[in-house]
């Protein structure tokens, strides 16, 4: 039983190192490092990796458990650009139209 536990969790493509680090102390075997990180995944769907690292007294860590997420929700970008609102042309009156017929 690890004194301490590390996870490191990242999106896909993303280093493990790079990617968010949470300390635990409630992590207790490998059953409970399993269900934590299917848990993590249901909360948010876009975590593509979660690493677990047993940490004791001397210092010493060793990989304790590792998960790779299966249902990954890529993130869409979002557009933030507007469509451009065209103006409708304004109705010619009849008067218009008669001088336009005219060609005056």
């Amino acid at each position: 039983m690890p004194d301490v536990v590390e996870i490191y969790m990242c999106k896909p493509g993303q280093k493990l190192d790079e990617g968010a680090l949470v300390v635990s102390h409630d992590i207790r075997d490998k059953a409970d490092a399993k269900e934590d990180a299917m848990r993590k995944c249901k909360i948010n769907p876009s975590l593509g990796r979660i690493a677990y690292y047993a940490i004791n007294e001397d210092g010493d860590f060793k990989a304790y458990f590792s998960y790779t997420n299966p249902n990954v929700a890529e993130l869409q970008p979002v557009n933030t650009e507007q469509k451009k609102v065209k103006k409708k042309p304004k109705k010619k009156t009849f008067w218009q139209k008669f001088k336009s017929a005219l060609g005056v």
